[in-house]
């Protein structure tokens, strides 16, 4: 939406930064108020939501990501794929 937003204003040459910014920041007062006032159980929800980021997602967004190494095995020959190491 913003993106539609700005190119809409440089097509036309109007000028919608004061809208642009005062949306954003009535957007993000909004998420505070919404993410203070949570029941522990939407907490939990939020945790565990499935397209919430995972360390390999992060992993994978390092600089040097050629240099990473996964180490897997416990060391008995079983390899538990929700514990991440390198």
């Amino acid at each position: 939406m913003d993106t539609i937003v700005r190119r809409m204003a440089d097509e036309t040459g109007l000028d919608f930064s004061h809208q642009i910014s005062s949306l954003e920041s009535k957007c993000s007062r909004a998420l505070k108020d919404l993410y203070t006032h949570l029941t522990p159980f939407q907490c939990l929800t939020i945790a565990r939501h499935p397209n919430r980021p995972t360390v390999l997602d992060h992993i994978l967004n390092i600089k040097d990501k050629d240099k990473w190494v996964e180490l897997h095995g416990n060391g008995t020959g079983y390899n538990d794929p929700a514990i991440v190491t390198g």
